[in-house]
This record gives C-alpha cells, structure tokens and sequence, in this order.
C-alpha cells in the first residue's frame, strides 16, 4: 500500500507541473442549439494587451502574437474536426454563411510567458507560464451570429520541483532521475504546450454541452478538467491487479482502495 502510494503521489506532482482547467461555461442564450453543426468556422483570438507578460517588444512582439495565435487555431481546428464537426479558420473580415454552422472566437486573457531557466532548473512555480482565455461560441443561423456559449480556461506550467528542487529532497536514486525529467519537463514546457492543452479542455466542454443538449450520446461525449479535479485515473495506483486487468471494474465515483 505504500508503494502505491508513492506512485500516485509520484503522478501527481508529475500531472501537477503542466496543466489546463476549464474554469467557467456559461449559456448565453436561452435558444441554443440542440444538434451538431454542419461545420464550425473559427477565427483568430484577440490579445488583452494589459495582461501580456513577455519578453518581446515591437516586431518581435508581433512574431510571437502571431505565432501564438497560429498554433492555436491550428491545433483547436484539429480537435474540433476530429471530436465535433468539420472545422476550418477563416480571417477576422470574412463573410460568414448562414445555416446549421458554428462561429468559435474569443481572447487569451492572460498570457505569461514565464522563464524556460527557472522552470528546468527551480521549479515550484518559478519561472512558470500563464495561459487564460475566454471562447465564445456564436449560432449562425439566424441573420447575424447569435453568442450561445463562454468557455474560460486558465493554467500553465509551473507547479513541479526543478532538477535543483528534486535533488534538494534526495541526491540518489530513483528521484535523481526524476529530476534530470523535470529538468527536461521544464526546457520543453511554455506557452506551446499550454495552448494544445487550452484546445483540449476547450474541445472536450464543447463536446460536453452538446451531451447534455442530447446532440452526442454521453459514453461518446468528452469530459473537461475542472478546476479542484485531480487528473483522470489518479486512482490507478490503488487498483488491485484483478482491477488493473479488467477483472473486477471500479467507478470513478468510488474512494480509492
């Protein structure tokens, strides 16, 4: 048992380092719609320029508000498309058509671009980055885009011990190890990844209303993290083999064993 322990203690420092919650859905409408669009459009977020921590002024600044914004469509068009609808982006000024068709925008709220030094090196949130958006998802079947849906999200990477933080504990063995993975974890987490894990919650609570409008079947419908949510399957540890094996099976909703 106290091995097991350990190992989920071990997970969760390690799900704990990088991480994305759906903080806030709010319905905008009382006439939502209540079917899969035909096909979802998604135009490029806007920046709240007071609340942008980075290292870049002028024309690099600009590089990197455009990169940021890039990636993100791209990788919410790729979960849109492959767990809601077709998907594609269309520019801020392009016309819109009018049918069974969803419009996605919004604004990162809060971007933190963090030290990739402190985070590898420190860690227990030195250095860590700051990613906070707002998605508002608008009907397009009436005369003019009809604002149904906010999703907020907020998270970042900045919660695990460095490689200084981990050897503080101890200066051999397995947790030596684990510091030269949170020394990597560190150089390889940013803003990059916090936007693929914005697109992700953001997808999985969109797959979610549609569950609960009776669009999708639940046991096909994806489900966010919430803030104050552990990380799915944090109860693996505790299985016994029989459980692991698909022998006996446990609900999530039971106390871990």
């Amino acid at each position: 048992m106290s091995f097991r322990l350990f190992v989920s203690l071990l997970c969760l420092s390690v799900c704990s380092c990088a991480s994305v919650s759906v903080k806030k859905t709010e319905h905008l409408s009382e006439r939502a719609p209540l079917r899969v669009p035909e096909k979802i459009f998604v135009r490029p977020f806007a920046f709240y320029e007071p609340a942008l921590r980075v290292d870049r002024s002028g024309e690099s600044l600009e590089w990197l508000k455009n990169e940021l914004r890039e990636k993100f469509t791209r990788h919410l068009v790729r979960r849109l498309k492959r767990y809601i609808a077709p998907t594609g982006a269309v520019a801020a000024t392009a016309p819109l058509p009018r049918g069974n068709y969803w419009l996605v925008e919004g604004r990162f709220d809060r971007v933190n671009q963090g030290s990739r030094m402190l985070r590898s090196v420190v860690g227990f949130g030195f250095g860590g980055t700051k990613l906070e958006t707002s998605v508002v998802i608008s009907d397009l079947s009436g005369k003019k885009p009809r604002p149904f849906l906010l999703i907020e999200t907020t998270g970042g990477s900045n919660a695990s011990p460095g490689a200084i933080g981990t050897v503080g504990y101890f200066v051999s063995g397995v947790t030596a190890l684990g510091s030269v993975g949170n020394l990597v974890e560190g150089v390889r987490s940013g803003l990059t990844f916090d936007t693929i894990r914005t697109t992700k919650e953001t997808t999985a609570a969109v797959s979610e209303y549609l569950s609960r409008q009776g669009a999708i079947p639940p046991e096909k419908a994806l489900g966010p993290k919430r803030i104050g949510q552990l990380p799915r399957g944090w109860w693996w540890p505790f299985k016994s083999q029989a459980e692991r094996s698909g022998t006996i099976t446990v609900s999530p909703a039971e106390p871990p064993r």
